[in-house]
């Protein structure tokens, strides 16, 4: 599936949450929340990113704008010669300060969607939060 394709898809995201979920040595997941009717292709977008990965992970980078509140996302992997952008997502701020605190004490968390089974959730092996360049 082209990088394109599934920034398309993920582009539709309408939330995020995390939680506290103690799976295979994990101790939480940050869910992507999506309209009932995007499930099925967002599904699709995960299972081909958790087969381009494997076991290796992703990194996934949180980046904040000029405009308080509204932040980019990147999936990063080395299968891929770029990483799959979500841009311009709100996220509260006590979101935010939720994944800082898992970031700061190394948590190992998982990228799922609200809806979609276990097995396509990513492994995320890299999570920062950092300002964004120009």
């Amino acid at each position: 599936m082209d990088r394109l394709i599934m920034e398309s898809v993920l582009a539709d995201v309408n939330g995020f949450n995390l939680t506290k979920d103690n799976r295979a040595g994990y101790t939480s997941a940050l869910l992507m929340g999506f309209n009932e009717d995007r499930l099925t292709q967002v599904g699709h977008v995960f299972s081909e990113l958790k087969g381009m990965v494997q076991e290796e992970g992703i990194e996934l980078l949180i980046c904040k704008t000029m405009v308080h509140g509204i932040y980019d996302l990147e999936i990063c992997t080395t299968v891929l010669d770029e990483p799959v952008r979500i841009s311009n997502k709100a996220i509260s701020q006590e979101m935010i300060g939720e994944i800082e605190k898992h970031v700061g004490a190394e948590a190992k968390v998982l990228l799922g969607v609200d809806g979609l089974g276990v097995e396509d959730w990513l492994e995320i092996g890299s999570l920062t939060i950092k300002k964004c360049e120009g």
